[in-house]
């Protein structure tokens, strides 16, 4: 004889299935490619064989499975420790728990190895959407528990869900207080160093023609910078990353890593100062971004001779700080190695490069003249700002400015830099963003990866290191508007957001600005509660963070005072819940209660009335007649008004006497 922890209906089972693969979903985006596939067309199979149980796979198929499982982990991840190796053997072990999913002890693995893929979700993002779509899963799961352990199926789909629903928010005012007030420790789980460094987007310490324009398809959000008072016009906000000084021909780096000091170089304000604050994303490496120029360095962090921010370690976290910034500066003179640095070029500048930079020369009487040059030159000339420039192989500054003349940002300022060396104008590159996008919503701006930028610093006398951008000279519509996505093959000019796009257009992006409010509140408040802002939060009430007492005793009464209100409100709801008949019920057991028959408190109606009528034989046709009442009236699906008042009155007519034996 089967019983029911042996036959669970396909229904039963189906929803496990969608349950455990949308828990798993967004794991897809961490997993590699093969990983995620073998997970997705497993669960196809699976789903599929449910209603052809003639596909399901045997034993020797599912040890196969295991094994090929196992050794797929392996060959993606050389490893089965770690973060990454881990989650994806997790996931692994999960599909193949599905694909043998028969009895109600097999949907209780999958239902708790689901918790933990839920769990693990928080190692790679913390987002308000990604925590919402998550809770909703514990939700969904748990409610899938508590229907298959119920003896009598429910007759609707939404009741399990609603209880859950119940019992979570019942939870809700327990959690909040152990989260405000549960001793916090120093780092979060989720701050663990696990980063293997695949699967990132940033900038690099090396450019090459196109990395940059590789970097600037991904929309994702590099940092963000809230404001201070005044804030900089379009064509200021330039984000410094990082200065390169030094070139092969083909790619631009630093040689030698700067050398980060307490002391910032000279630098003398001629116009006004920025105050902000910056919100950066993790991107592992050391160097902070800040708007030119930097005029203090943050905790943490040391200045180099190039006006560069390095942090004393990566930034391997979610990182803020505060920052003050020149817009019009005058710089102190570089040491002469870092003039000479500045001049050097690389073995394949040609000779009509050498050519077109003397023509210039020819024309100037200063440097800042052939600088003017140049950058007229780009503007006159047939140059075209793209997205999809295309290959330059053999000599890639060449090939781009005398035959291609197609580009985008890092190709004009890597041949700038290398023109204006060839002048004898000491030149060097940097990288950063440019622009970035406001959030009315949260009065801040948005820097995303696609708002990359290369340009360059020449140094003038009398003036000192100079920016120039090489890109605005070709579409200057650069650093006031947003790049518009669209590729229509290599070479084609880069289109700008000037009206704003469309009704759609405007709407969605509306929409990501909201998620992107959100998501900032959420790791304002809740991702970044730590210490500090759990002792600030005592202080205001007068606690004292270092004495533990005071801190147990007030943990104590608050979830104390929290359970006694449950409680009362418990009790308080039960009365309110009370119903007709069931009040007519209690009503008729405090009658058998007054002639010596009490019911007692573990005894159902049907026990009762087998006793009432034992013990009192002349009550018994009475007794029975409404018993029988009560149980049809209480446990009927349905109970009609007019039954509810006959035994209303029925109740209220019957006058039992003691009992004089």
């Amino acid at each position: 004889m089967k019983t029911q922890t042996d036959c669970i209906k396909p229904e039963i089972l189906r929803i496990v299935l969608i349950l455990a693969v949308m828990a798993t979903l967004p794991h897809t985006l961490h997993l590699p490619i093969m990983l995620s596939l073998f997970f997705i067309l497993l669960a196809i199979w699976r789903f599929i064989s449910l209603t052809i149980p003639q596909l399901s796979p045997g034993r020797f198929f599912l040890g196969l499975l295991t094994i090929t499982g196992v050794l797929l982990v392996y060959s993606q991840h050389q490893t089965l420790m770690g973060r990454d190796a881990g989650v994806s053997l997790l996931t692994i072990m999960l599909t193949l728990k599905l694909m043998e999913l028969r009895k109600q002890r097999d949907i209780y693995v999958a239902c708790f190895m689901s918790y933990f893929i839920i769990v693990t979700q928080f190692l790679f993002s913390q987002s308000f959407l990604l925590t919402l779509y998550l809770l909703c899963m514990v939700v969904c799961i748990t409610a899938l528990l508590l229907e298959i352990n119920r003896t009598i199926p429910s007759r609707r789909l939404l009741e399990p869900l609603k209880s859950t629903l119940t019992i979570t928010l019942q939870a809700i005012p327990i959690a909040a207080i152990l989260f405000l007030l549960f001793p916090r420790i120093s780092q979060p789980l989720w701050h663990l160093s696990f980063h293997t460094g695949s699967g990132l987007t940033g900038l690099d310490d090396r450019v090459s023609p196109g990395s940059i324009s590789q970097l600037i398809l991904s929309p994702a959000v590099a940092f963000r910078v809230k404001f201070f008072g005044q804030t900089p016009l379009p064509e200021e906000r330039y984000w410094r990353g990082l200065v390169l000084w030094d070139s092969d021909g083909f790619e631009w780096f630093n040689q030698t890593a700067p050398k980060p000091s307490n002391q910032p170089p000279g630098l003398q304000d001629t116009e006004k100062s920025y105050r902000y604050e910056i919100q950066l994303e993790p991107h592992y490496k050391k160097w902070l971004y800040s708007l030119d120029l930097p005029a203090t360095a943050p905790q943490g962090s040391r200045f180099t001779a190039d006006y560069l921010l390095i942090a004393n370690q990566s930034v391997n976290q979610p990182r803020k700080y505060q920052m003050v910034s020149h817009a019009g500066y005058l710089t102190e003179r570089p040491a002469q190695n870092a003039m000479q640095r500045a001049l050097a070029t690389p073995d394949n500048v040609t000779q009509r490069q050498i050519d077109l930079v003397e023509n210039w020369l020819r024309r100037s009487k200063n440097h800042a003249e052939v600088v003017r040059h140049a950058l007229n030159y780009f503007n006159t000339q047939p140059y075209v700002y793209t997205l999809a420039p295309p290959l330059y192989l053999s000599n890639p500054i060449d090939e781009f400015l005398f035959e291609g003349k197609e580009g985008f940002c890092e190709h004009y300022a890597i041949s700038f830099t290398q023109l204006m060396r060839t002048a004898g104008i000491p030149t060097r590159m940097v990288i950063g963003y440019q622009g970035g996008e406001y959030n009315p919503l949260g009065d801040y701006f948005i820097i995303r990866q696609s708002d990359a930028h290369a340009w360059t610093e020449v140094w003038l006398e009398s003036i000192g290191w100079t920016r120039i951008d090489p890109t605005a000279a070709v579409a200057p519509e650069r650093v006031r508007h947003a790049i518009q996505f669209d590729f229509s093959g290599i070479g084609s000019p880069v289109l700008f957001q000037i009206d704003g796009g469309g009704v759609l257009s405007s709407f969605l992006g509306h929409i990501d600005l909201v998620m992107d409010a959100a998501n900032l509140s959420w790791r304002r408040w809740i991702i970044g509660y730590n210490r500090q802002h759990q002792s600030s939060l005592l202080n205001n009430f007068g606690f004292d963070f270092t004495k533990g007492w005071e801190w147990a005793s007030l943990l104590a009464a608050l979830i104390g005072l929290l359970l006694l209100l449950t409680t009362v409100f418990i009790l308080l709801k039960g009365r309110l819940k009370v119903t007709p008949v069931v009040r007519s019920y209690h009503i008729l057991c405090n009658k058998l209660a007054r002639v010596g028959l009490p019911r007692r408190s573990s005894e159902g109606p049907l026990d009762f009335s087998k006793r009432v009528a034992s013990a009192r034989p002349d009550l018994s046709a009475q007794t029975q007649k409404l018993f029988g009442i009560y149980i049809r009236l209480r446990y009927a699906e349905a109970t009609p008004r007019t039954a509810m008042l006959e035994f209303k009155r029925l109740v209220r007519g019957f006058r039992p006497r003691k009992y004089s034996g």
